[in-house]
């Protein structure tokens, strides 16, 4: 083959460099983002495009560059295809790209490289050559409706791609909008150089397209290395709701901040300056969120922010990962719950409140029982507690084989006492006598009023005349008492009968009825003694 090289084939050749570079580029970002293999596809289909288009733009013969011009529309057909899957992915509609269409996208353009690689029998694409009057080795091509077809064919991909980055560039986002609106800027280029290129406004024989392709490759590096295109790809996109009342922060795989939404924005006071600054840096006020994501993978818990307005937040962190279990990002969703935290907070107020009622209560409970067994003038134990915990004592006698004494008491002439001093003064004289039992007993002794003037002693195990001597010394020390009413001395006496448990009695009642007839005798007596049960 015969080439003259020419400043076409330069600039078509540093195209082929460019694009070459921007694919490498992108295929070291490849796992950041599923729109990076089919844009690292689309700048090889520029290359090789580019590559084809610089040996016709050099190629002499007429023959070489016919060949060398029906390569072209192979790649040009590629690089449409491509952008158009490229759009696709970027803009979140992959899903579209079934088996079966994503066939029928390339059916269009192997249908035209089939009609271009068929010219010479139908002659639909070009009608004729002219050479350049100019006498350079360029040749100028006479289409036809074929041509025109292929022509509105790319106009209709590369449209459509257009679109969906113009859609994508008006979501409320404001990386979305950044990152379309770069992408729609690069795809504008080839629209532009290939409609001057149709409308002949060119120089003779110079297709702009794979030139104004490397344009929006070269534009697409400066993105790549300068605003971290594929790096700030929102990769949780289809999660941020911009209505979302929750506060959502996207991180990248290096934890630099690439998406918020607008509840995050009143939240923490978030800017659009801060999109692919590092998080720790604009978190810098709240270390525990900072700490947070990078020790943990995920994470839920509460925390204070004290920002914009202070509030409790719920935070909840989520790794993303990519298909190969790839870290790429981190999602942050942060949710005010002071409310919650405010109803909680009384909530758990009330319980205490409750659970300070109900040990009031229960202390209420434990004095109302201790009253209901306990003698409101004297402060001993009642009958009620005596009926109730003397069996349980004589049970236990019976288990342990042990003895149990019982003493009845009776005041003498306590009638008399009422009458003559009134109830005041013999209520008087009661309590000197129980505190007086009171002084005479040990905490394994019960000592009861077991009603009006008459009080009962158990004596766990004591023998007769122990008790005996006991209620003795009860009766000594209560006759020597003297109580002061109205300027004159009060003397009393007390009568006893005393029993033993299980010799005199093997029951309550038993022993009771025994000893008390015990008390009978003394009273008849004559009154200021003790007597002893007589064993049968």
């Amino acid at each position: 083959m015969l080439f003259q090289y020419n400043l076409y084939f330069v600039i078509l050749s540093v195209t082929v460099i460019i694009s070459t570079t921007v694919a490498f580029a992108a295929w070291q970002r490849r796992s950041i983002s599923l729109a990076s293999k089919p844009f690292i596809l689309m700048m090889l289909a520029i290359a090789g495009y580019a590559t084809v288009a610089a040996m016709e733009a050099a190629a002499i013969l007429l023959r070489e560059k016919i060949f060398w011009s029906k390569l072209e529309y192979v790649g040009s057909g590629s690089v449409i295809t491509l952008f158009l899957i490229f759009a696709m992915h970027f803009t979140n509609k992959n899903r579209w790209l079934t088996p079966r269409n994503t066939a029928l996208l390339w059916a269009i353009p192997t249908f035209n490289v089939i009609l271009v690689a068929t010219n010479e029998w139908h002659g639909l694409v070009w009608s004729g050559f002219l050479p350049d009057p100019k006498g350079t080795n360029f040749v100028i091509y006479q289409h036809n409706l074929g041509f025109f077809w292929i022509m509105t064919c790319v106009y209709v991909y590369t449209l459509t791609g257009v679109v969906m980055l113009i859609q994508k560039a008006l979501v409320p986002s404001v990386l979305s909008r950044r990152q379309s609106s770069m992408a729609l800027v690069g795809a504008v280029l080839p629209i532009l150089g290939a409609s001057l290129y149709m409308l002949r406004l060119t120089p003779p024989g110079l297709n702009l397209t794979p030139m104004s392709f490397m344009l929006a490759g070269l534009f697409y590096f400066v993105s790549l290395s300068r605003f971290r295109m594929f790096d700030l790809v929102p990769v949780a996109r289809d999660t941020l709701i911009e209505n979302m009342s929750d506060g959502v922060l996207v991180l990248d795989a290096k934890n630099r901040i690439i998406d918020f939404n607008l509840a995050l924005k009143h939240l923490i006071g978030v800017k659009k300056q801060d999109i692919g600054q590092p998080a720790a840096q604009v978190l810098a006020q709240w270390p525990e969120i900072v700490r947070l994501y990078h020790a943990h993978e995920s994470v839920k818990t509460e925390i204070f922010i004290d920002s914009v307005t202070p509030c409790y937040v719920e935070l909840l962190i989520t790794s993303l990962h990519n298909r190969r279990k790839q870290l790429t990002g981190r999602l942050l969703v942060l949710r005010d719950i002071t409310q919650r935290y405010q109803a909680e907070s009384e909530l758990r107020q009330a319980n205490e409140y409750l659970h300070k009622q109900v040990l009031e209560i229960q202390t209420l409970q434990v004095q109302l029982q201790e009253q209901a067994m306990r003698d409101g003038l004297t402060g001993l134990f009642n009958r009620r507690y005596f009926d109730e915990i003397f069996p349980k004592e004589l049970i236990r006698a019976t288990r342990d084989s042990d003895r149990v004494a019982l003493i009845i008491m009776d005041i003498d002439y306590f009638k008399n006492i009422n009458d003559t001093f009134g109830h005041q003064v013999g209520d008087r004289v009661i309590q000197v006598f129980a505190d007086l039992l009171r002084n005479y007993s040990d905490s394994q002794n019960i000592v009861c009023r077991y009603g009006g003037e008459e009080f009962v002693l158990a004596l766990p195990g004591l023998t007769q005349e122990k008790a005996y001597q006991h209620a003795e010394q009860i009766r000594l020390s209560f006759q020597a008492a003297r109580l002061q009413s109205g300027g004159k001395e009060i003397h009393t006496t007390v009568s006893g009968g005393v029993g033993v448990f299980p010799d005199h009695g093997k029951t309550t009642d038993e022993l009771l009825q025994v000893v008390d007839k015990a008390l009978y005798a003394a009273k008849l007596d004559g009154r200021n003694c003790i007597k002893r049960v007589q064993s049968n």
